[in-house]
Parts: C-alpha cells; sequence; structure tokens
C-alpha cells in the first residue's frame, strides 16, 4: 500500500502511519494504491544498478558515455555511438550532449563520484549550445544533495567540476 498526496512523503505499508499524522494533515488528494508489483521492478531499479556496474553507459538517442574513475579524477567521455541525427552535425551533437548531462547528474548521484571530475563532450561550435549544456548540468545538479561547484569549460572544451562525496566511498581500488 502507498499513501501519497501534494507532499514529499510517500509511506509504504510497513510504516506506522500514526506516528506521521501531522505530515498527513498537510496533504491535499489523498491517493492511496494497492499494489502487488516489486518495487525494483516498480521504479526500474536493476536497470539503475545494471548501470552503475557498467563503465559504458548507453544512452536513449543512441549515443554513450564512458565513466572512468581514477585516484586523482573522473574522467567521464561522450560518443555519438550510433546516433547520427536527422538534420545537421551540430544539431546532432547538441542533442547528445544534452541527453549526456542529464545522465550523467544522475549518474554521479547514483555512483556518488566525489572529488574533480572532467566531462569531455563532443565538441560544439557554437558557443549558446556550450552555455546551454553548462546550465543544463547546473540545473541537473540541483537534484543532488552534494555539493557541487561547476568551473564551465576549459581552452581544450574539457568541462571541469568537483563533488563532494555524501558517503565514505572505497569504490577505486588498485
Amino acid at each position: 500500500m502507498f499513501i501519497t498526496g501534494n507532499t514529499d512523503h510517500t509511506w509504504s505499508k510497513d510504516l506506522n502511519i500514526g506516528s506521521n499524522l501531522e505530515i498527513l494533515k498537510d496533504i491535499n488528494n489523498i491517493k492511496v494504491e494497492l499494489r502487488e508489483e516489486n518495487l525494483f521492478n516498480m521504479y526500474s531499479l536493476e536497470s539503475q544498478i545494471e548501470k552503475m556496474e557498467n563503465r559504458k553507459i548507453w544512452l536513449k538517442c543512441g549515443g554513450f558515455i564512458t565513466i572512468d574513475r581514477t585516484e586523482a579524477l573522473t574522467a567521464i567521455d561522450v560518443n555519438t555511438g550510433k546516433y547520427t541525427g536527422k538534420k545537421d552535425l551540430e544539431e546532432t551533437i547538441y542533442k547528445v550532449n544534452q541527453e549526456a548531462t542529464i545522465e550523467i547528474a544522475k549518474q554521479l548521484r547514483l555512483r556518488d563520484i566525489g572529488g574533480i571530475i572532467i566531462i569531455d563532450y563532443i565538441d560544439m561550435h557554437i558557443e549558446g549550445n556550450k552555455e546551454a549544456i553548462e546550465n543544463l548540468l547546473r540545473n541537473e545538479l540541483r537534484k543532488d544533495r552534494a555539493k557541487t561547484q561547476v568551473a564551465g569549460f576549459t581552452k581544450l572544451n574539457l568541462l571541469e567540476m568537483t563533488r563532494k562525496n555524501m558517503c565514505n566511498n572505497d569504490y577505486y581500488e588498485e
């Protein structure tokens, strides 16, 4: 059983709802759902866990990103892969970079990647596209509880940023 409404809270049947009556008073349009569905299936958790284990992550558009973690930094590379686009090359590049930006922000949270992060986007020749990608990344990172700083694009067209780890993560091992 799930109880949801105009609130940030969702309760499952295992939670004592009586202890949360103060919060429940503020909910508008309460909706109770009885489901037999597995939570892993309901929220596509298995595919998210599978993505976390892979170095290469395919995007819906056919492009992909690769994430390489080292002791000093994390390098993320964006590639067009199978995606050829429909109109012009710059539009194709922008579309892949846009989709990659959303996935990168998601992967940073899922993998709890911290420290220096370098993102090698596909080279964009229109300055407005670079600014749009940088702004999109900043907006996507607002969903992250960890402190992040985006330094911007370098002369080599690499985006530099930092992110603080949320927990002690000893992922990198020699």
